[in-house]
């Protein structure tokens, strides 16, 4: 679609999309710079740069086309530095909850060299992270997406914005989605295959945050198929956060042994380690097989209800009437 036949109301649409999720990330940076022991801060301004990064391409015919890509490459910065901070918060919050369920004493030294360790590669991924604040504002990117937006989403109330134009691209974003993610039915019955597991939660991600960018202009008649898809990402996302334990800790009990040898010159201190990480990599296995099990239950009951196909339906019939406005969760 050419820029100088888009229609004026996908691009005032959009510009209002971008802005709101600009305005999520913005109200976190102070959070996220200052170390807070609040881990939330980066738990929802990952979900805001990961939320505006959706909304790019879908109105990439709106903006500059030099500068979105500017704008878009210094996101893409910011979403890894805070999914390394926030991958780490993760474990450490599961590693505490795992440890302070355990009675037995003789996990207790395991876990907590574990958790030490864990703490000081959280501890390391700070500075970068700071930095990654520092450079996002140094860019001005952030003010200049408002400067070009802004006039935009000014425009909501002078122009019509449920055109033919406007459902027409965002059935077609969906339907896009919605193939990509439908692309990897073949290997949801197959549990060896962790990649394309994770692949599978990437897509579902990526197919909510598109259904949530046009949820209003569907009066929210999406929201059923939404919770679902949501559904699909965290089942997913929770198989793909087991799956990390399981190939990391017999990593990293060869990695902490060969630490021991190094240091001590044997590795007497650090047999007392072995039993809690190996009860902990065998808690995660069995979490992993309860939860691959109620995923794959779930994903037969949704294709015996057609919930795709009635997805494919809701967006080929624009609700009559405009819409009102939504709340979305991270």
């Amino acid at each position: 679609m050419a820029k100088n036949r888009v229609d004026q109301s996908i691009c005032v649409y959009g510009a209002g999309i971008l802005l709101k999720h600009r305005q999520a990330l913005v109200q976190e940076i102070e959070g996220v710079r200052s170390g807070s022991q609040d881990i939330e801060y980066i738990h929802r301004m990952r979900v805001a740069s990961r939320r505006l990064r959706s909304a790019f391409p879908l109105f990439e015919v709106c903006l500059p086309a030099k500068k979105s890509q500017a704008w878009l490459a210094q996101m893409k910065k910011v979403t890894r530095a805070l999914g390394a901070a926030r991958d780490a918060d993760v474990q450490i919050e599961a590693l505490r909850a795992f440890s302070t369920s355990q009675s037995d004493r003789l996990y207790r030294p395991g876990l907590m060299r574990l958790l030490l360790r864990l703490s000081q590669h959280r501890n390391r991924l700070q500075a970068p992270l700071v930095k990654a604040m520092q450079d996002l504002q140094e860019s001005k990117v952030l003010d200049h997406m408002l400067q070009h937006l802004s006039p935009l989403a000014d425009l909501q109330d002078a122009v019509y914005l449920y055109t033919p134009a406007l459902y027409q691209h965002s059935f077609k974003a969906i339907t896009d989605r919605l193939n990509e993610l439908l692309n990897y039915d073949s290997i949801v019955f197959q549990p060896e295959k962790k990649e394309e597991l994770h692949a599978m939660r990437i897509s579902a991600k990526w197919l909510r945050y598109t259904l949530e960018n046009f949820n209003t202009i569907y009066s929210n008649n999406l929201k059923p198929q939404l919770q679902i898809v949501r559904k699909v990402q965290e089942m997913l996302g929770d198989i793909h956060d087991y799956d990390v334990w399981i190939d990391f800790l017999p990593v990293f009990l060869q990695e902490e042994r060969q630490r021991t040898l190094d240091f001590f010159g044997n590795d007497r201190s650090f047999k007392r380690a072995i039993p809690g990480i190996q009860h902990f990599a065998e808690d995660r296995q069995a979490l992993r097989d309860a939860r691959y099990l109620e995923f794959t239950g779930e994903w037969k009951r949704w294709q015996e209800e057609a919930v795709w196909d009635n997805l494919r339906q809701l967006i080929r019939a624009p609700a009559p009437t405009p819409p009102a406005s939504e709340t979305t969760s991270p």
